[in-house]
């Protein structure tokens, strides 16, 4: 496992030129004082730590604020002060993942990772969790799976199964990337085995399940396990997220009305500009099948508003969706031009799978015929289908409402 950045040469990374930042609700610098704080305790000698923290103005120090999304070992919350600050800087790491500040949040979290290590070994097991998270987000895939393998080993060998379980819901993310099915299908699988009803861990491991349903072409399940995970959400952002996955299920499985309703609910909860473009680039796909251009010029005009540089991979995405929206809609112009739009930008950041797509898109746009909406979604028979899949899809037309 690599060690973390020094806190200036982290921060030098994740803000880069300072363009990235200009008008960004959250700027940066204050991110750094708290990569900084926390670096410096955990260098400290384990019995000099105490007597800094107490002598640190409290203005210095990360806000009080709840108990990081994925602590779910089951235990009260601790008032041992190194286990209240570990908690704290988790919490400020989650804001600063949120703002793509990753380096900052991986030396961030490896700190608070030490400090708590010899009070709480279910609180540093959760902030390795978290850890191995951020290294994911890094591209540093490897360093994940070993981090989360240890901690599936020590939590379940010093009887934290929750937090295992949150490491087997890591795994199963890692399985997912590497388009490992079976492997994906065990994880979440075990991991819901050992998840508290109702808790952040089952909801994780439902997500996990509703998307190998998802790739498996299960509707019924996807669905099940998707208002699952939905209804046991606690964020605007994560009912974003699940919103759009249960209206990729419904697009798969060509009920495009009820797909284009799941994600018009989920671009109104989604706040980052990356999770909204990332949701509107399958939107936009879906109004097009769906033969609405309305949709797809709302979808257009609002992301102007959200794309910049800070966002490449999303912009090129929600480009790359309006070109596949328009080419549905029987829409030459725009369609060839959001897809050239895409091209240019996936080559400029080398992102190679979304240049290979766009570059797809453009030929279909420009040499094969179109091929309208309707004859390429028909019309599948809801009756069908099993009750509780009926429900669910009816659940996506009451979000949009």
């Amino acid at each position: 496992m690599r060690e973390p950045l020094v806190p200036m040469n982290a921060y030098q990374v994740d803000v880069g030129e300072g363009t990235r930042w200009l008008g960004h609700p959250t700027q940066p610098h204050g991110w750094f004082s708290i990569t900084h704080l926390a670096y410096r305790i955990a260098s400290l000698p384990p019995e000099a730590r105490l007597a800094f923290i107490r002598t640190t103005p409290e203005s210095l120090l990360p806000d009080p604020a709840l108990r990081p999304t994925h602590v779910d070992y089951g235990n009260p919350r601790s008032v041992n002060p190194f286990v209240v600050l570990s908690e704290q800087l988790r919490v400020a790491a989650e804001e600063m993942e949120r703002d793509g500040c990753f380096e900052m949040a991986y030396t961030t979290v490896t700190a608070a990772a030490r400090i708590v290590a010899r009070f709480d070994a279910a609180s540093a097991m959760c902030a390795n969790n978290q850890l191995a998270r951020i290294a994911r987000q890094l591209g540093e895939v490897e360093t994940a799976e070993e981090i989360y393998r240890n901690v599936v080993e020590d939590g379940t060998t010093r009887g934290f199964p929750a937090v295992a379980g949150l490491a087997l819901a890591g795994l199963g993310n890692i399985a997912i990337m590497r388009g490992n099915r079976p492997a994906q299908l065990s994880f979440f699988s075990r991991a819901l085995a050992v998840a508290p009803d109702g808790s952040s861990l089952e909801s994780a491991a439902r997500w996990g399940l509703m998307n190998y349903a998802l790739a498996t072409n299960s509707l019924a399940d996807a669905l099940l396990h998707g208002w699952r995970a939905h209804d046991l959400a606690t964020t605007d952002d994560e009912r974003a997220g699940i919103l759009s996955n249960l209206a990729s299920v419904a697009h798969q499985a060509r009920f495009v009305d009820q797909a284009v309703a799941g994600f018009e609910g989920a671009l109104r909860l989604a706040k980052p500009a990356r999770l909204w473009l990332s949701i509107a680039a399958s939107a936009a796909q879906a109004a097009g099948d769906g033969g609405r251009p309305d949709l797809l010029k709302q979808l257009e005009q609002r992301g102007q508003r959200h794309a910049s540089t800070a966002v490449p991979f999303e912009h090129c995405q929600w480009l790359l969706g309006l070109a596949q929206g328009w080419n549905s809609a029987s829409e030459v112009e725009p369609a060839e031009r959001f897809a050239r739009e895409a091209l240019a930008l996936a080559r400029t950041h080398e992102f190679h799978e979304l240049a290979y797509r766009a570059e797809e898109a453009l030929d279909r746009i420009t040499t094969q015929p179109l091929v309208t909406a309707s004859l390429e979604i028909g019309s599948p028979a809801e009756e069908s289908l099993p009750e509780a899949a009926r429900t669910g899809l009816a659940r996506l037309c009451s979000v949009a409402a």
